[in-house]
């Protein structure tokens, strides 16, 4: 249905959101990303540089999209091809959650915690599972928003090692991005 629309007017039609209000889904990423450069954090905190995946790496991104597809996804009602919601939303939320998540808040944590990375991963990934948690807002109940919280707390300790690990973001925003993409062809409510 959305081929019938020019592109401009999409977002008139409902098919799309207003473009502004896309953009600024990046607020929040690129925002932590200027303080975070701005601050005196060490080159070695920086992980927005293209660097190869590890081995181990590239196993755990295996491992959480057959948990995805197989112990996520399931949970949902699929509703079909979105092409909005795939093509732009899921990249665009992918991109600043993992700019902010990853690339900002997880250095600062691991500097604050140098030596014990652990608990900087830990406090990241509980604030990501934290920020899905609007589930509990939205109406559902506690046993439905735990998971909502619990599967991002999880994914949000793997791309926080792999990022760490591997000291860049670009596979984390692959992955989450590519999981996004698939949660679009789902409904939950």
């Amino acid at each position: 249905m959305a081929a019938l629309y020019p592109p401009a007017s999409l977002f008139l039609t409902g098919l799309l959101e207003d473009p502004l209000a896309s953009l600024l889904r990046l607020l929040p990423g690129l925002a932590a990303a200027a303080i975070l450069f701005s601050s005196r954090l060490p080159a070695h905190y920086n992980y927005l540089p293209f660097r190869r995946i590890s081995t181990a790496g590239l196993a755990l991104y295996a491992a959480l999209l057959i948990l995805y597809v197989f112990g996520v996804l399931p949970t949902g009602r699929y509703t079909g091809w979105n092409p909005p919601e795939a093509l732009i939303y899921a990249p665009i939320g992918a991109m600043s959650q993992e700019i902010f998540f990853r690339v900002s808040l997880l250095p600062v944590l691991l500097w604050l915690q140098e030596g014990h990375p652990w608990p900087a991963l830990l406090i990241h990934a509980l604030l990501f599972g934290l920020w899905h948690i609007g589930a509990i807002f939205a109406g559902a109940s506690l046993v439905e928003a735990i998971p909502v919280m619990l599967v991002p707390f999880l994914f949000g300790i793997a791309w926080g090692w792999q990022v760490v690990r591997d000291r860049t973001v670009v596979w984390a925003v692959l992955h989450h991005a590519l999981l996004l993409v698939l949660m679009s062809f789902y409904a939950w409510a």
